[in-house]
């Protein structure tokens, strides 16, 4: 069965008989506008113009794989579908009404699309590559692959930034509280994310800043809520951070919402332990107070890097856990680590801000970070490689592990710019 976005493309482009249309009431149809495609909710096509035994209309096209869809998806109940003008439909099943009884005029397109054109769609989809394009790619205009690279990219950048607008929604759209929230969740890796992040909703922002210059209290408020205070000790420091966060836990009347059994450690190497990224977590909140500011502000990646160039306290560089020490002494975070973070969590933040703000500078930035950082290495970059497409930055690596993962996988051809031209045009 094709696909919906099959038919939308074939509309769209006009790829199939226009000439003595007939619709299936035996009525001519003449097309003058297919209209715009719709993106948001209602019919498929809006502003659209054709002309049924002389008599002209303006309004909306829908478009469905069998006419019954249209009640398969109750569009006779809503009255977004009400200035519908023409159902296109691959195959007609069943005759539509509008929501007050009218039959709705419908065109059937199964006879009507140029042959070429679905055997190169069915070609693509039928050829068993993991990627369709695989044997073609290279015969592709340069300007199709990049424009596509880049909208799978803005696309993947969006995808993240879902996650903190998520946030955002939980915190009454209170931005310094969800981006102190979102630096906590990206402090947690893969790991420890989840966690990381009840951590932060469990400690309002505005209780650590009142202790902005002292970390030890920090310390004391974030190891405490973590549950890592839950044990008995033996040296005085962990001592004196129980005791501190008792006081504090009453002053604020705090809620625990993660557990010491929680915690991931296994497999997992020292320098990520939870118990290190919460103590590096406390050294960049006294450092930067006003998250907010802390990812607004990041001009490029020199200056992201510097930023998180921070240093958990001298316990915590020696220690791994509570009374259990290193080996050796601990750095602060790794180039790969700062890295990481840039990726998945300022990036997708400045991303949530240019569609917040209707500014698509702060978008701009997004992806000219991403462009200035090294590419991610993985199978699906190592594929691309194989097939001639040079992955040189993140800019590279992330938006193709969009378009394999969205579109490659899925076999969206139709949908993407390079699958579109190649059905558009033969292929060698």
């Amino acid at each position: 069965m094709l696909p919906e976005s099959f038919l939308h493309f074939v509309w769209r482009f006009q790829y199939f008989n226009t000439s003595a249309l007939k619709l299936i009431s035996g009525d001519q149809l003449d097309i003058i506008k297919t209209g715009h495609l719709n993106h948001l909710a209602g019919p498929d096509f809006k502003e659209a113009q054709i002309n049924i035994q002389g008599i002209q209309w303006h309004g909306s096209i829908e478009i469905h794989v069998k006419s019954s869809d249209w009640y398969a998806h109750k569009h006779q109940d809503d009255h977004n579908y009400d200035n519908v003008i023409l159902h296109v439909v691959w195959e007609n099943d069943k005759h539509t009404r509008n929501g007050e009884g009218n039959l709705i005029p419908t065109l059937e397109l199964k006879g009507l699309v140029k042959p070429m054109v679905l055997e190169r769609y069915q070609a693509l989809l039928n050829n068993g590559d993991s990627v369709p394009c695989a044997r073609h790619l290279n015969s592709t205009k340069s300007i199709t692959r990049l424009s596509m690279l880049e909208k799978a990219l803005v696309e993947r950048v969006e995808e993240k930034a879902k996650s903190f607008n998520t946030i955002l929604e939980e915190n009454s759209q209170d931005w310094e509280e969800s981006a102190y929230h979102w630096l906590s969740k990206g402090f947690g890796f893969k790991t420890n994310a989840d966690n990381m992040l009840r951590l932060a909703q469990s400690i309002p922002l505005k209780v650590l800043t009142k202790h902005s210059n002292q970390l030890f209290q920090i310390e004391a408020l974030l190891f405490g809520q973590a549950g890592f205070l839950d044990v008995d000790v033996a040296d005085e420091y962990a001592y004196q951070l129980q005791k501190e966060y008792r006081f504090l836990k009453t002053k604020y009347q705090l809620k625990q919402k993660v557990g010491y059994n929680e915690w991931h450690f296994s497999k997992v190497r020292p320098a990520n332990y939870p118990t290190i990224r919460i103590a590096q977590l406390a050294a960049l909140v006294i450092t930067y107070p006003h998250i907010f500011a802390f990812f607004s502000g990041i001009e490029n990646r020199k200056e992201a890097i510097d930023k998180l160039d921070v240093l958990q306290s001298d316990y915590w560089s020696t220690h791994y856990a509570i009374d259990k020490k290193l080996g050796k002494r601990l750095g602060g975070l790794s180039k790969k680590s700062k890295e990481n973070i840039i990726v998945n969590t300022a990036i997708p933040f400045l991303a949530a801000l240019a569609k917040y703000k209707d500014d698509n500078a702060y978008l701009d930035k997004a992806l000219n970070l991403l462009s200035s950082m090294k590419a991610e290495s993985n199978h699906i970059t190592e594929l691309w490689k194989t097939l001639g497409w040079n992955v040189s930055s993140a800019f590279d690596s992330q938006g193709l592990i969009q378009l394999h993962n969205a579109y490659c996988m899925p076999k969206k051809c139709i949908e993407c710019n390079i699958g579109i031209s190649l059905v558009r045009n033969p292929i060698a």
